[in-house]
């Protein structure tokens, strides 16, 4: 039987890209925990802004965050753009960070990246 390290049951999860490979399995699989699965797609949220992160995340104060939410690219863009996706991944994650710790999130998880480049 597996050991329960942090029981979600009862509590609000916000996946930040929950459209993405790593974000939609994380969605499937709290599917099958009671739990309220929280999402915002581009349109509602835009993660490169501080201020609209900081206030998605304070208006809907969730117990749990999980990060799996990054710029993503083929082969060829990340190679051409490296510099672009390192910046926005770590504006993107830095966001979620901070507007979690101000919204008073008891729980912070990063999902690991889908896939790296050298």
């Amino acid at each position: 039987m597996a050991r329960t390290i942090f029981d979600l049951a009862g509590k609000s999860v916000f996946v930040a890209g929950h459209r993405g490979m790593v974000g939609a399995a994380i969605v499937r699989r709290l599917g099958g925990v009671n739990c309220e699965i929280l999402t915002a797609d581009r349109a509602t949220l835009d993660l490169l802004s501080q201020s609209e992160t900081q206030g998605y995340l304070a208006s809907v104060r969730p117990d749990v965050v999980i990060v799996a939410a990054a710029k993503v690219g083929g082969i060829h863009a990340n190679s051409a753009f490296p510099a672009d996706f390192i910046y926005e991944n770590i504006v993107i994650a830095a966001n979620i960070i901070h507007g979690a710790f101000k919204a008073g999130v008891n729980k912070l998880f990063s999902a690991p990246p889908a896939s790296t480049h050298g």
